[in-house]
């Protein structure tokens, strides 16, 4: 499976005909825009994959895109923090059966 991330577009002028500067998840990266018809604009949204913007994308595609990936990562937590207890719950059982051993 692949992912993309929305990305917004702030410059569009770095010093390369196929690069723009765009922000993901809040830092500053070079995304090769190649792959486009159409130039983006900077405040614009664009699909990144792998360092490649893949189509562009509105601002409310955009949102949708960030709160699903957001969920994902939510769902994800709550997936470890049910693991973690579940390992803890194991490893408190054994030292209880390993005390009761010695107790006895």
């Amino acid at each position: 499976m692949c992912l993309g991330i929305p990305a917004q577009l702030v410059a569009d002028e770095t010093g390369h005909e196929d690069l723009v500067l765009a922000t993901v998840g809040g830092v500053p990266r070079p995304v090769n825009i190649g792959l486009l018809e159409k130039r983006p604009e900077p405040g614009e949204w664009i699909l990144v994959h792998m360092g490649f913007a893949l189509n562009t994308m509105t601002e409310a595609e955009a949102q949708d895109a960030l709160e699903a990936l957001g969920a994902e990562r939510a769902a994800e937590d709550r997936e470890m923090a049910a693991m973690q207890a579940a390992m803890d719950a194991a490893a408190q059982a054994e030292e209880d059966a390993i005390a009761a051993r010695w107790m006895s």
